[in-house]
């Protein structure tokens, strides 16, 4: 069992030989526990553990790992039942504390609307653990994974500088450095930080070391109003991204997180590069809502008031995310708007009478008081219509004016188009 690669059946079948020697010996039926634990057998793992604790009522570790198998099972309200029997034995017993903190934070993630109360329990319990076992820099580390887990980069950051005090050349604690400073607004802490540990080839790099020093480059070369003014730290920190999704595909579904960011600052074209990225990953849970944010991104990055001529290549790109936004949820319905305003900078007019027309029917299907909501974008869409018809179908194009005119009759753009129109 303790061996680098596990081999829980072979320990299984040595320990059973021991169990049908001393069917009552406590310590055999503990291992067999978690020989059956390892071996993913919940069961008879159970029966092992409950058989231990039976046969000697001082194997406390037994009665605990009965709350673990709960935990595993998601029963969480009865493992915490179990783990408090066990505290009502031994209130000193540590392990015990790390079992519902792992549990509480479990329960809070799996129970969104309980997150924040079992969170604040977890960090409490790991804190009592702490106190009853050691502070090695070992259970500093262990803390720091659990502080990460439950994102409390204040606590982490503390905890951080304590490990570099005890053990300065320990180089995973550059990772929770890194870490917390990033998410504690000391960008450069961050960088320097991450940049050391990713460095070394011999230090045991996960994706998510990428991934906060993507994010680090990125926030490094952006002003204060998050637009950027450094492309090579664009650059930098989207093939530090790429790094973190070669490694592990899943970790596209962390890119929404931090292209809603660059979004929101109105970077349009550094969140681009961010979702253009997180769709590559066609099973990220993320795809269809990042495909949107990358196609409305790419269109507003091109209707900037500095940009002389938009980028044909990157509205093709907004084209095609839209389409596979409207693949995967028809209904959607500004994902048609946005579709139809792409094809507009790009001069296509069947495409912009495609998609407006498309926009105008899955609105109405939608019924009268969604049509309402969007008054404004039904005229944009007549407006348009009329004007993409003007010189192929004059009955057609003053139609749509007029639907225009119906919604606002002081509209200019459409009242002076049926004019122009009729007299032709």
């Amino acid at each position: 069992m303790n061996a680098d690669k596990p081999d829980f059946k072979s320990a299984i079948a040595v320990l059973t030989k021991a169990a049908a020697a001393n069917p009552t010996d406590a310590q055999v039926q503990l291992a067999l526990g978690d020989a059956y634990y390892g071996d993913k057998n919940q069961n008879d793992s159970y029966i092992a553990y409950r058989n231990a604790y039976q046969a000697d009522s001082s194997l406390i570790r037994a009665k605990m790992q009965l709350g673990v198998l709960l935990k595993g099972a998601k029963a969480y309200t009865e493992a915490v039942k179990a783990y408090n029997e066990v505290i009502a034995i031994n209130p000193n017993y540590g392990p015990v504390y790390r079992e519902l903190a792992e549990t509480h934070y479990l329960w809070g993630n799996n129970i969104p609307k309980t997150y924040e109360e079992n969170i604040r329990k977890a960090l409490g319990f790991y804190e009592k653990y702490m106190t009853l076992t050691d502070y090695s820099i070992n259970s500093r580390m262990r803390h720091a994974d659990f502080l990460i887990l439950a994102k409390d980069y204040k606590a982490l950051e503390l905890e951080a500088n304590k490990m570099k005090e005890l053990d300065g050349v320990n180089p995973r604690i550059l990772r929770y450095l890194g870490y917390s400073a990033y998410e504690n607004g000391n960008v450069d802490v961050a960088l320097t930080s991450l940049q050391n540990y990713t460095a070394n080839p011999s230090n045991k790099i996960i994706p998510r070391d990428y991934l906060y020093l993507g994010q680090a480059k990125i926030k490094k070369g952006a002003s204060a109003d998050g637009k950027m003014i450094d492309q090579a730290q664009l650059a930098s920190g989207i093939a530090d991204l790429k790094k973190a999704v070669e490694m592990e595909p899943l970790a596209a579904n962390e890119l929404n997180e931090i292209g809603k960011k660059l979004y929101d600052q109105k970077a349009f074209g550094a969140a681009a590069s961010v979702f253009e990225l997180a769709v590559s990953n066609t099973n990220s849970k993320n795809y269809l809502i990042d495909n949107f944010y990358l196609g409305n991104a790419l269109y507003y990055d091109n209707v900037r008031k500095d940009v002389v001529k938009p980028d044909p290549i990157a509205l093709q790109k907004a084209d095609v995310a839209f389409g596979n936004v409207i693949t995967a949820s028809p209904t959607t319905q500004d994902a048609y708007i946005f579709r139809a305003r792409t094809n507009k900078l790009l001069d296509n007019d069947e495409m912009i009478a495609k998609y407006y027309e498309d926009y105008l029917r899955v609105v109405t299907e939608k019924g009268t008081e969604e049509v309402d909501k969007n008054k404004a974008k039904f005229i944009e869409a007549y407006n348009n219509l009329g004007a993409v018809y003007a010189n192929t179908d004059k009955t057609k194009a003053i139609e749509y004016f007029n639907k225009s005119l119906v919604l606002d009759p002081t509209n200019e753009y459409a009242a002076s188009s049926v004019k122009q129109l009729q007299k032709k």
